[in-house]
């Protein structure tokens, strides 16, 4: 989910290529009720800065900011009926979710959901 515009989830959607949908909030309402994080010294302090490190050490480089640059990001795995099997919240820009660990989330899931 994105806090940003319609059509900006829709460009989105088509860069990567998406089969599901992308949903926007650009109220924040889901935002603000995930106790996600928001401002300067949130998104500005050292651990940005050795993420940023680390991210140019793997060749990898800041794009264009889309959206409220202030913003922390984060990322849920809830199932049907709203069981939170997942949650990261971001300490600093460029603190990402584990793909691996809510892959994993979401295969264990499956499985106590079918026992």
């Amino acid at each position: 989910m994105s806090t940003g515009k319609p059509e900006e989830a829709r460009a989105f959607q088509q860069e990567r290529s998406l089969a599901f949908p992308v949903l926007v909030d650009p109220r924040m309402r889901a935002y603000r009720a995930a106790g996600m994080r928001r401002g300067v010294g949130a998104t500005l302090n050292l651990r940005t800065v050795a993420n940023a490190l680390r991210a140019l050490k793997e060749g990898e480089h800041q794009g264009l900011t889309q959206g409220d640059p202030w913003q922390l990001g984060g990322a849920f795995v809830i199932l049907p009926g709203g069981r939170v099997v997942y949650e990261q919240r971001s300490d600093s820009a460029g603190d990402h979710a584990d793909p691996e660990a809510m892959v994993a989330a979401l295969a264990g899931a499956s499985v106590s959901s079918n026992s």
